[in-house]
């Protein structure tokens, strides 16, 4: 049966398990830069994990987290091509996005679903135009709660709810996934599928998607 099911999504539980997706919320320390690919001296490194995205002065687009080398310092996947004293850091995670199911789609999302392919490969997005974007709402990384944990339960989500302005259009659900994984292999794969209890109909106004509590019990993601 066509539709969709909220679900997190079986193949997320495996990669996640793998190390895959990084959820991590996003830091902000300061550290030294050298010609190199270390950067150290930093101001803490609380919350920083390997694979997690660098930006600061002279620091390449697309560096990672390498390696955790000390107390207050990690290497880079790629050198720096300044040296810089107290530069100003963001160590990120990936970034998330929401894709809208159209009203009425013809295939069905849920806990089997395992790409925003699936979704785009059977026409079933919402139709770009009308305040909606193909490929959806892209949380920036500084969205990104992290994940936190109660009793026996991990969880976690973004802290914003996903919305399109000026919008008119139908929609069942949405499709989260990871829009900007650090892992080429893991890029575009679905987290978990959202169903909105019915056709929702906007014209001409905001659409919201309202994010639940960030809690242990009503979280996006959780594993027990």
């Amino acid at each position: 049966m066509s539709g969709t099911t909220t679900a997190f999504c079986t193949s997320a539980k495996a990669e996640l398990m793998q190390g895959a997706h990084c959820l991590a919320a996003q830091v902000t320390p300061t550290g030294d830069t050298h010609s190199n690919q270390t950067i150290d001296t930093l101001s803490s490194i609380a919350g920083i994990i390997v694979g997690m995205g660098i930006a600061g002065a002279g620091i390449p687009a697309g560096a990672v987290v390498s390696q955790m080398l000390g107390a207050a310092s990690v290497q880079s996947s790629l050198a720096a091509t300044t040296t810089v004293a107290t530069d100003a850091l963001t160590i990120s995670g990936d970034v998330i996005a929401m894709a809208l199911v159209k009203g009425s789609p013809t295939g069905t999302y849920g806990a089997a679903t395992t790409n925003y392919a699936d979704l785009t490969g059977n026409s079933d997005e919402v139709a770009s135009g009308g305040g909606y974007t193909t490929g959806g709402f892209a949380w920036t990384a500084a969205n990104l709660t992290g994940i936190a944990t109660s009793g026996t339960t991990a969880y976690g989500q973004e802290s914003v709810s996903p919305s399109w302005t000026s919008a008119s259009f139908t929609t069942v659900g949405g499709v989260v996934y990871n829009q900007a994984a650090r892992f080429a292999d893991v890029a575009d794969r679905s987290l978990t599928v959202e169903d909105f209890g019915g056709s929702q109909t906007v014209t001409a106004g905001t659409f919201t998607a309202t994010l639940p509590a960030n809690s242990s019990t009503t979280a996006l993601l959780r594993a027990d």
